[in-house]
């Protein structure tokens, strides 16, 4: 098993990479998203300062990069990060953090009782509130107390794509070396129509592009 990680760690290298950029290593530990290294902005203003009374919402389908949003405002603007998990059902019942600004991830999870008793406290003390959810949730926002500011991410298309690939090359390159991995126009088509702009397919069909040209070489 050892030999076979550095042989594999070797060929790496000799494309020019520390290792595979799409692999799970390159994430958050915690909820998968990239760190700043990675990170493409895709139009989304900073949310207002800490005590503002806003709800900031960011809406979009699994995997277009809510998370990765929330992350890299809460490393520029830190504050507690609370994130709904899938299962088991009564984590999602996890008391929430209060703070003058706090970060939400999956909030249309959470079971209602339990948000409309955090939105209610946060809007009474003032404080920002920034969360990333699949359902529109300004309605609730609003009932509370708060001015409410809506982002809608969709799937990218071909030229952020194109950024969100070569900055996740980049981070992965390898000091010094002499060979630049890049996707080529073909690739790219590829792995837009496969993954359909969704960012998360994407890695998959990327994490297998890289692999096979990275074997390739050793060929």
């Amino acid at each position: 098993m050892g030999r076979r990680m550095t042989g594999e760690h070797d060929r790496y290298r000799a494309a020019g990479l520390t290792r595979n950029p799409f692999s799970i290593e390159m994430h958050d530990s915690e909820s998968g998203v990239l760190d700043d290294a990675c990170f493409v902005y895709r139009g989304l203003a900073d949310p207002p300062p800490a005590r503002s009374k806003t709800l900031v919402q960011v809406i979009g389908d699994q995997g277009v990069g809510k998370s990765t949003h929330l992350r890299h405002w809460q490393r520029r603007h830190p504050g507690p990060y609370h994130y709904i998990p899938r299962s088991p059902y009564r984590q999602r019942w996890t008391p929430p953090p209060v703070a003058p600004v706090v970060y939400g991830d999956e909030i249309d999870r959470m079971p209602r009782p339990l948000r409309l008793r955090w939105f209610s406290q946060l809007a009474r003390m003032n404080a920002t509130l920034v969360i990333g959810t699949h359902a529109d949730l300004r309605r609730l926002g609003r009932a509370v107390g708060f001015s409410v500011v809506t982002h809608e991410l969709g799937r990218v298309g071909r030229e952020q794509l194109r950024a969100v690939l070569d900055r996740r090359l980049e981070a992965a390159k390898l000091p010094g070396s002499r060979h630049v991995f890049r996707f080529s126009d073909e690739d790219l088509v590829r792995v837009l129509t496969l993954s359909k702009g969704n960012l998360r397919a994407a890695d998959s069909v990327c994490h297998r592009i890289v692999a096979q040209r990275v074997s390739q070489r050793r060929a």
